[in-house]
C-alpha cells in the first residue's frame, strides 16, 4: 500500500470517530440549565450501617429498603475523616475537613467553619435569597455556623430553622418550609438516632432508625406530590457517622474511633437526575463528596472543598446513537474523578455477553490506546485508565457494542 493509500486509510478510520465527538459536543452544548433545580439533602445522624441500608432485609429501614428500586445507593460511602457529630456534620456540608474554630456569637459559645458551606457557595452564585437555602434541625440554644470568609460569610448563610425537640417535629417544620418556601437548596438533620444510641437503649436506638426512615418516605411522597418539586428534585439521604461493630448489643452505644463500623455510611439519591435501582458496589465514596456533588447538580461552583462530584451516581450523560439489529442493553457511565491526575475509572454494564471495545481519543479525533478489547460476562464491569505519559488535556473513552457506540469525556491533569 502506498504512502497515501495509507494516509487515506487512516483518515477514514479518524472520521468517524471525529464525527461522533462532535455529535457528543453539540449534545452538551444544548444542556443549557441543570436538570434539576432542587436538591433536599437528609442526614441522618449516628445510624449504623448494619441497621440501615446494611440490612438485607431491610428490619429498621422499610421505606427506604423498599424506595431502592427507584433510587441510587453507594454500598461503600466512607467518613474518611473524623467519626463525631461535631466534625462531621460541618464536613458534609462544607465538603471539607479543615476543623472548625471555637468563638463566641451572640453572647453564645460556639463553633465555625474556616471554609463555606454549600449554602454560601449557592446563594452567592445564584443570587437567590436566605429562604431559597434552609437548614432545618432541632432545636439548639447555639447553632453551629457557616464561614465567616470575606467572600462568603453571613451575607450568604441559610435560613436556619431551628424548632422542636424530636425528629418528627423537624419533620414537620420541615414540611411547612417547603410548602411555603419551596427552597432550591435545604438540608434538614435528625438527631434522635444519635442521641438514643448513647442512651445504650437498644429498642430507643431502633426505633429511631425506623421513624427516620418513615420521615424520608413522607419527604419523598411529599416530593412527588408537590407541583414545584415534582420531576426536578434530587433527594439524597446520608449519614455522618456509624457506630463500633463490637456487636449488636453494646456496640451501637458509642463512635469516634477509625473502626470501619465507625466508618461506613449510607448515601441513597432519588430523582430523575439519578439512577435508578442501582447498587454502586464498585465505586469508592467520601463524605466530603456530597457538597461538590450538590454543586454539580444545581449548576455551581465549590473552590474550597476537598471532595470529588460522584458523577456514577448520575444518569450517563453518554450519546447513544442509532442501535444496531439485535443490540443488547448497556450503559457506560462518566469517568471518576473527572478531572484526574494520571488515572481514571470507567464503569459499564451489559445485559447479556457481548464483545466490548474501549478506545481514548483526543479533543482532535487522534487514536490514542484500545483499552479493552474482549469478551464480557452480563453484569457491571470496571477499569481503569492510568497513563503517566498522557499529555495534559481533554480525552474520549468510546465504547463499542455491536454497532453501538457511546463516548464519554475526562480532563487529565498533570
Amino acid at each position: 500500500m502506498t504512502e497515501q493509500a495509507q494516509k487515506g486509510a487512516r483518515m477514514r478510520k479518524i472520521k468517524p470517530i471525529r464525527q461522533l465527538l462532535m455529535i457528543w459536543l453539540v449534545a452538551v452544548s444544548l444542556q443549557a440549565a441543570p436538570l434539576c433545580r432542587t436538591v433536599i439533602l437528609v442526614i441522618i445522624d449516628g445510624a449504623r450501617y448494619s441497621e440501615t441500608l446494611g440490612d438485607p432485609q431491610g428490619t429498621y429501614v422499610p421505606r427506604m429498603f423498599s424506595m431502592q428500586s427507584e433510587a441510587v445507593v453507594v454500598d461503600n460511602f466512607i467518613n474518611d475523616g473524623v467519626t463525631s457529630t461535631s466534625r462531621a456534620i460541618p464536613a458534609i456540608w462544607t465538603g471539607s475537613w479543615i476543623e472548625p474554630r471555637d468563638t463566641v456569637y451572640d453572647g453564645k459559645f460556639t463553633q465555625y467553619t474556616l471554609t463555606p458551606s454549600v449554602w454560601e457557595y449557592y446563594r452567592k452564585a445564584s443570587g437567590q435569597p436566605a429562604n431559597q437555602a434552609m437548614y432545618i434541625l432541632k432545636y439548639l440554644s447555639s447553632l453551629w455556623l457557616p464561614s465567616f470568609l470575606p467572600d462568603y460569610g453571613p451575607s450568604y448563610w441559610p435560613q436556619m430553622v431551628s424548632k422542636g425537640s424530636s425528629d418528627i417535629a423537624v419533620w414537620n417544620e420541615a414540611k411547612a418550609q417547603l410548602a411555603t418556601y419551596h427552597p432550591r437548596l435545604a438540608v434538614i438533620y435528625f438527631a434522635d438516632v444519635d442521641h438514643y444510641g448513647h442512651t445504650g437503649d437498644w429498642a430507643q436506638y431502633t426505633r429511631a432508625i425506623t421513624i427516620a426512615d418513615s420521615l424520608v418516605g413522607l419527604l419523598w411522597n411529599f416530593v412527588q406530590t408537590d407541583p414545584i418539586y415534582r420531576d426536578s428534585t434530587a433527594v439524597i439521604i446520608t449519614n455522618d457517622h456509624g457506630r463500633h461493630l463490637d456487636g449488636v448489643s453494646t456496640g451501637f452505644q458509642g463512635h469516634g474511633c477509625s473502626c470501619y463500623g465507625c466508618r461506613h455510611i449510607m448515601l441513597m439519591g432519588l430523582g430523575a437526575i439519578f439512577q435508578q435501582g442501582m447498587h454502586l458496589s464498585r465505586v469508592a465514596y467520601e463524605l466530603p463528596d456530597i457538597t461538590p456533588t450538590i454543586g454539580y447538580i444545581l449548576d455551581f461552583d465549590t473552590p474550597q472543598a476537598e471532595g470529588q462530584v460522584m458523577t456514577a451516581l448520575f444518569r450517563s450523560t453518554a450519546v447513544n446513537l442509532p442501535e444496531g439489529s439485535g443490540a443488547s442493553n448497556w450503559k457506560l457511565w462518566a469517568t471518576y474523578p473527572n478531572p484526574f491526575n494520571n488515572s481514571t475509572h470507567l464503569t459499564f454494564e451489559i445485559s447479556r455477553p457481548e464483545r466490548v471495545r474501549i478506545e481514548v481519543f483526543d479533543l482532535n479525533g487522534k487514536y490514542y490506546q484500545t483499552l479493552v478489547q474482549d469478551q464480557f460476562t452480563a453484569g457491571q464491569h470496571s477499569l481503569t485508565w492510568e497513563n503517566h505519559q498522557a499529555p495534559a488535556g481533554l480525552y474520549f473513552f468510546v465504547m463499542q457494542v455491536g454497532n453501538t457506540k457511546q463516548v464519554v469525556k475526562g480532563m487529565l491533569l498533570k
